[in-house]
């Protein structure tokens, strides 16, 4: 009946002198050292009061990776429960958790509590059934909720109990300390007896040059992190021929920059992990492959997906529906809220929408949250950033709904250009979008940015977009405000072919040119019988400008 820290016990008798954690800059642990300290901080909570059960928050960030192993690893011999809090919540939230779930104990950077205490196995009756951290989701389109796990359900993602020494393939990671990816780090280099190399913070200096320094096997990062990586500077990026293969996880693999990450890691193979923080140790991976770049991939070992439709059956291959995950002979996880993980019969709905091909490879196609409803057409978020990176300027973009008066949203999408690619406009997105999409789900507004707001596990924030739209220099979505503003913005868009056309928007950032103007001067004439000719409408690059100058001219 084996735990967690069964794990560590066996690796640090199996390689007892290979380094278990290095913190680039800082600390080094053995696999024995790591074994031995979290012993000792065992006995310390202990001896502080904390119990079989109890829960210890660990409040600690990525520059101190070697004491939260110890800390993380001494939580679980007692018997307690670990909090992964991390550095993510701030001093009002961290409160709110310690008040609201009864934490027992904080653990922050510089915390002694393994001083002076024996370096020996504490007695404590653990069991796989109980509960042995909290992990929290990410928090990008609402508020973070804990979700628990117990020993079996992370046990579960092991191959293979390891029963003799392993060659080591040191691992380097710049993950947030707490974040499921880091977690599932932590656990399968322990597992796999291999050294983690942890980077305090990414950067691109430090981080190649640590992997490099280090002579890592495997990189894992988040898609942030590889756009990050492709737009350094000549000269920032170490070369790291030492690495073989490069995770993704945590969101859509970065598709627009897998060619030019190939420069980055020239002899390293691509791999895209899909999980949940609720789903896991049930995923789904896939070798990148460029002919079929968009593919999420297929179960691991006893993991499977299915995709129901609305009534909750299973719908056949190729069509779209609600993503499920099974790890199975894995307990599912539950909240730490009042409330559950909507699990059936094994089976965790992931919040996802997709589908599953013939060949048993699964699709995303969005989140059931990250639906935006144009004029009553419903509109995947997901495939609109998937058309848009498909542009050859483009390295990302994210895309989510904003208010409208009449259309009730509309969709607006910020994109990061490519180093080297400032000529592309945001006409020639739209244009680039119209040539895919309908109508409803050409993006109404585009906005270039240099970046997009994330959470420090590098996730897009999509809550947090639209205030973008206010900053300044944004192209602002403004409703049409008269009646003569909307006839001519219909007009607009029917002969631009484009979704809701703002009173602000630019004639030529939106598609315009000389012909779309003459167009609409002959439409405007026809239709509302308002006398307007072309340079008129290409002098007054705005449905607001152009009735401006209608009303002033026939007024004079």
């Amino acid at each position: 009946m084996r735990t967690v820290p069964d794990l560590l016990r066996q690796a640090a008798r199996l390689v007892p002198d290979r380094p278990a954690v290095v913190l680039d800059g800082g600390e080094r642990l053995t696999f024995a050292e790591l074994d031995a300290r979290s012993d000792a901080f065992a006995h310390g909570l202990r001896e502080h009061g904390v119990g079989h059960g109890d829960r210890v928050a660990l409040a600690l960030g990525g520059e101190a990776w070697p004491q939260y192993a110890v800390a993380y690893f001494g939580t679980l011999k007692l018997g307690a429960v670990a909090l992964l809090v991390g550095t993510r919540f701030g001093p009002d939230e961290l409160r709110r958790i310690v008040a609201g779930y009864n934490v027992a104990r904080v653990v922050r950077a510089g915390d002694g509590l393994g001083a002076g205490h024996p370096r020996e196995p504490l007695l404590a009756a653990v069991a796989p059934g109980d509960a042995a951290e909290v992990v929290f989701t990410s928090g990008t389109t609402d508020r973070p909720r804990g979700v628990v796990a117990t020993h079996a359900n992370l046990l579960r993602a092991q191959v293979a109990w390891p029963s003799a020494a392993r060659a080591n393939q040191p691992c380097a990671h710049a993950l947030p300390v707490g974040s499921v990816a880091a977690q599932a780090v932590l656990l399968n280099c322990v597992g796999g007896q291999h050294t983690l190399l942890a980077a305090p913070t990414f950067t691109v200096a430090g981080f190649t040059a640590m992997a490099a320094r280090e002579r890592a096997v495997t990189v894992c990062l988040v898609p942030a992190m590889g756009h990050w990586l492709v737009r350094a500077a000549p000269g920032e990026t170490t070369p790291m021929p030492s690495v073989k293969g490069v995770s993704f996880s945590g969101a859509p693999l970065p598709v627009s920059i897998m060619a030019d990450l190939t420069a980055v890691f020239p002899n390293a193979a691509f791999h895209n992990f899909y999980t949940s923080t609720e789903t896991y140790p049930a995923r789904v991976a896939t070798r990148f492959d460029p002919a079929r770049p968009d593919a999420v991939g297929r179960p691991v070992g006893s993991s499977a997906v299915r995709v129901t439709g609305p009534d909750g059956a299973e719908v056949p291959a190729g069509a779209s529906g609600d993503v499920w995950l099974r790890a199975g002979g894995a307990p599912p996880r539950r909240l730490l809220d009042a409330g559950e993980v909507d699990v059936r019969d094994g089976w965790t709905r992931t919040g996802d929408l997709g589908y599953v091909d013939a060949g048993g490879t699964l699709f995303l196609t969005g989140r059931a949250s990250d639906i935006v409803i144009v004029g009553g057409f419903n509109v995947s978020t997901a495939r609109v950033e998937q058309v848009l990176t498909r542009h050859p300027a483009v390295a990302e973009a994210a895309v989510c709904g904003a208010d409208h008066p009449v259309l009730g949203e509309i969709v607006a999408a910020f994109v990061v250009r490519k180093r080297g690619h400032d000529e592309a406009t945001a006409r020639d997105l739209r244009r680039h979008a119209a040539a895919e999409l309908t109508r409803a789900e050409v993006p109404a507004v585009v906005r270039l940015v240099d970046d997009l707001p994330r959470n420090e596990a590098g996730k897009v924030v999509k809550r947090d977009l639209p205030a973008l739209l206010d900053t300044p220099g944004a192209a602002a979505f403004v409703a049409p405000g008269t009646d003569l503003e909307r006839d001519l913005a219909a007009v607009w868009s029917e002969v631009l072919e484009t979704g809701a056309v703002g009173a602000a928007d630019n004639f030529f950032e939106i598609g315009g040119d000389s012909l779309a103007a003459t167009r609409i001067a002959a439409t405007v004439r026809d239709r509302l019988g308002v006398d307007v000719d072309t340079i008129a409408v290409l002098e007054a690059p705005s449905v607001a400008e152009l009735a401006q100058y209608i009303l002033e001219r026939d007024h004079r």
